[in-house]
Formats: C-alpha cells, sequence, structure tokens
C-alpha cells in the first residue's frame, strides 16, 4: 500500500508550529483539567456523603417509621421483603449498580432474626439501637445502617464499589458533558484566534511586500495594542538601520574625501621618482612618497578601527593590575616622548585590580594620548603629559592632561567629531583619534570628556568607566 507524501509545505501547514493549533490544545487541555476537577469533586461529594449520611441510612430510617406501629411479625416481614424487591429490581436499571443487590434484614431487639434478603445469610450482629459504618457481609466491604424502631430492628446494607469502577462511572459520564461544551467553547475561540491573527498576517504581508532598501516607517499600525507594540518595535529596528546606513554612507564619503589627498601625492611623487634623476629631487620625491604611504597606512588603519568599534564588540574582559597596565602602555610611547623633549608621567595607587577589557582601552587611551603628543607637545608648545589616575565613587578615572597650547573653548564640542581636525593643529592627523576613543570607552559603559589641562593650560581628556561593569 502506498501512503501520500506531503509537500515540505504542505507538512509544515499541517503539523509545523501554529497559533491556532496551539490555542486548541490548550482549549483541550483545559477542558481535561476541568473534567479532572469535576472528577475529583463528585469522587469527594460521593465519598463524603457516603461517611455522614448515606442513602442506605436514610433508607433504613424510611422503613424504621413504619415497622413501629406493626407488631406482627408476617406484616413486619413483608414489608421488609417487598421493600427489598423493589429497591434491587430498580437497582438493575442502573448500569452501575447491576448485579449489586441491598441487604436488608429483620431482627427483633434481642437480634433473632425474622427475615434477610440474601439467602443463607445469618444475622448481622450490630453495635447498638442505630448507626451507620462500614462492615464485611459475606465476605464483602458493605456500607450499612441499622434503625431500632418499637420491637424491630432493621439493616440496610449496601456493597461497597471498588474505586476503579466508581470513578470509571463518574468520568465517562462526565466526559459526555465536556464532549458536549468542547464545541461550545472551542469554536468561538477558534473564531477568535482566526480573526485575531487576521492583523497579523496583513502586517507581515506589508512587511513582505518590501524591497531591501526600503527602510520607511510602516504603514497604517494595527490598532491591537499587542501588534501596535510589535509594530513599533520593528520601526525602531528600521531607524537605527537607516542611522547605520547613513553612518556608513558618510564614513565612505569621508573616507574617499580623505585618502584623495595621501593618494594624489602618492601619484605625483611616483611620477616624480620616475623621471626624476638621481639627486637631490628624487630624494625628496622618494620622502614625500614615504610620508604619504604612511599617512594613508595610517588613515586605513583607524578606518578599520572605527568600523570594528561600530559593530559593538562584546567587551572581552579580564581581571587586570590597571597600574602595572598603564606603566606598560606609556613604557611604548616613551621613546617617542623622549625625541620630542616630553615627559611623560604616572600618578595613582601603586596597585589597582580590576576587570576590564585590554584592547578597548589601549585604543581609548593611545588615541587619547598620542592626541596630546601630536597636537599638544614639541617645539614650541607643551612639554609634559600627565596621566592620574584615581576613583571616583564607583568609577574609574584616567585624566590625560598637557601643557600645550590647548583647544579654544567654541572647538571643544567638535573634537570627538570624525575627521574633524582644528585649523590651528600643529601636526597633521586623521581627525579619527578621538572618536574611537570616544567608541572604545563607550563599549566600556564610559565616556571621555575634554577640560583645561595642565596649570590651566594645554588640554585634559577624562576617561571614566565604572570600577565593576563586568564583574
Amino acid at each position: 500500500m502506498k501512503w501520500p507524501v506531503l509537500a515540505h509545505g504542505a507538512w509544515n501547514r499541517w503539523w509545523g508550529p501554529s497559533l491556532t493549533r496551539r490555542t486548541l490544545l490548550a482549549l483541550l487541555a483545559a477542558m481535561g483539567l476541568v473534567w479532572l476537577v469535576l472528577l475529583a469533586q463528585m469522587a469527594y461529594t460521593h465519598y463524603e456523603t457516603m461517611g455522614t449520611n448515606p442513602g442506605v441510612r436514610q433508607l433504613a430510617q424510611g422503613l424504621a417509621v413504619p415497622l413501629a406501629s406493626m407488631p406482627d411479625p408476617v406484616e413486619a416481614r413483608a414489608l421488609v421483603r417487598g421493600t427489598a424487591q423493589t429497591f434491587n429490581a430498580m437497582r438493575l436499571d442502573v448500569e452501575l449498580l447491576q448485579g449489586e443487590k441491598v441487604v436488608l434484614q429483620l431482627q427483633d431487639t434481642h437480634g433473632q432474626l425474622f427475615h434477610s434478603s440474601a439467602a443463607d445469610l445469618p444475622a448481622v450482629a450490630l453495635a447498638g439501637p442505630s448507626g451507620h459504618a462500614k462492615m464485611v457481609i459475606a465476605g464483602r466491604p458493605h456500607w450499612a445502617a441499622w434503625e431500632t424502631s418499637g420491637a424491630w430492628r432493621v439493616l440496610v446494607a449496601e456493597p461497597l464499589l471498588s474505586d476503579a469502577r466508581l470513578l470509571s462511572f463518574m468520568g465517562e459520564d462526565l466526559a459526555a458533558s465536556v464532549l458536549l461544551a468542547l464545541p461550545l467553547v472551542g469554536l468561538p475561540l477558534w473564531l477568535a484566534v482566526r480573526t485575531g491573527l487576521r492583523p497579523l498576517a496583513r502586517l507581515g504581508a506589508q512587511i513582505a511586500a518590501r524591497s531591501a532598501h526600503d527602510l520607511r516607517p510602516l504603514q497604517d499600525l494595527p490598532p491591537q495594542r499587542e501588534l501596535r507594540g510589535l509594530a513599533q518595535a520593528f520601526d525602531h529596528l528600521l531607524n537605527r538601520l537607516r542611522a547605520h546606513l547613513a553612518r556608513e554612507k558618510a564614513l565612505v564619503h569621508d573616507a574617499a574625501h580623505e585618502l584623495r589627498t595621501p593618494m594624489a601625492v602618492i601619484a605625483t611623487q611616483a611620477h616624480v621618482l620616475l623621471q626624476a634623476p638621481e639627486g637631490p629631487a628624487r630624494a625628496r620625491a622618494s620622502e614625500a612618497l614615504m610620508h604619504a604611504v604612511e599617512r594613508a597606512a595610517h588613515l586605513s588603519e583607524q578606518l578599520l578601527t572605527l568600523a570594528a568599534l561600530e559593530e559593538a564588540p562584546t567587551p572581552n574582559a579580564e581581571r587586570l593590575d590597571l597600574m602595572a597596565f598603564l606603566q606598560d602602555f606609556l613604557a611604548q610611547r616613551m621613546r617617542w616622548a623622549d625625541e620630542m623633549g616630553v615627559e611623560l608621567s604616572l600618578e595613582g595607587p601603586d596597585t589597582w585590580v580590576l576587570a576590564f577589557d585590554r584592547q578597548l582601552l589601549w585604543s581609548a587611551l593611545g588615541n587619547v594620548l598620542d592626541n596630546a603628543l601630536k597636537h599638544g607637545c614639541g617645539p614650541g608648545a607643551g612639554h609634559e603629559v600627565q596621566l592620574r589616575v584615581s576613583q571616583d565613587g564607583g568609577d574609574v578615572v584616567v585624566w590625560i592632561a598637557d601643557d600645550g597650547p590647548g583647544i579654544e573653548a567654541g572647538e571643544q564640542t567638535r573634537v570627538f567629531e570624525r575627521f574633524w581636525r582644528s585649523p590651528r593643529a600643529r601636526s597633521s592627523g586623521s581627525g579619527l583619534g578621538l572618536t574611537i576613543a570616544q567608541q572604545a570607552m563607550g563599549h566600556l559603559g564610559g565616556r571621555v570628556t575634554v577640560g583645561t589641562g595642565l596649570q590651566g593650560r594645554g588640554v585634559g581628556f577624562t576617561l571614566r568607566w565604572p570600577a565593576e561593569t563586568f564583574g
């Protein structure tokens, strides 16, 4: 026999994840839970009733009333016999009770048996003139009740049903009611789910109909509160994508503009090298060519660093001694500072072990310190750069300051812009160093601010980040 093969799409449609199917399954589970709770309640009510005021007790009390006015044993026996026959005949119509006969006995007050509905059953010993209890009669547990009235004592005993049989009967009876209620509850719920998902389908169709370049905000936001929140979150994502693409476009445009000058110099000097004979002109062209290549390489490296930082890298923190880290950091720039006649100094605690990302902090500190050495120090400018380390509340604070010409107040707000260079700058640069420092500190959970430098002169940059950012 060949079984039909469903295509992958059809299989997913019928058996894949579905909110409608999940809702209906939840409804079935809820109805099943209701069935179990009602079954437990019915079972508890049954056992509670049988333990306090069982039906056999009510029957025994009902027989005791007419027996009080029947001193004749024949009449009393006839009443008990007729009641037993009628009652057991009625039980034959109940499926649960078929084959389970109630036992009725008529005794006098001394325990002498006058009648028993069960043949060959001797008189059951009874404790007291009246009562009810579980009894074992003819080897089987019964619910039993007895009453004394005049000269007679009547016993009514009903066989105990097994728990499994009783619960099975109750469960089947309840199942019919639950199954009847299922479509009455399920159909409105299914319709509600189907109609409720239509706005989501329309929203999905609106998004799917867009081209890859269409990043405009969504139109006709759904009125439903839950879907409106989803649509607004999607719009926020589109806003971030637009901003990201705008930054990329600006970066590419600015990079092309900034690389144009060193590329033009490289082309010009390469042409001079090809044409010039050996001598001073060729040497000057070679030096200019090397300078242009170095500038282009530095700019490319800065652009790659900035692009990597804008991709929001995950900080890789490790516990290190910050002061030892800063000493190594300064040692790498000590030769450059000596050649420029600049004194580098470090102030702070002897040791300070905390968690931070070594690469991010190195990048931030390096660009700020290089900015101080390039633009704040050297012949005709400052001769000192200090690094001061302190703690301010829960923050680590590193202050890098020089005693150079400084930055005018009107320009301080622009120093972190990409490719911005002061018209009064003493040396050329990419204009990306402080932007990179700001980005790196942002990933550390901190920031960079600019202010006055040493002895009220120069410029000072404050790098601040939480000491426990990375635990």
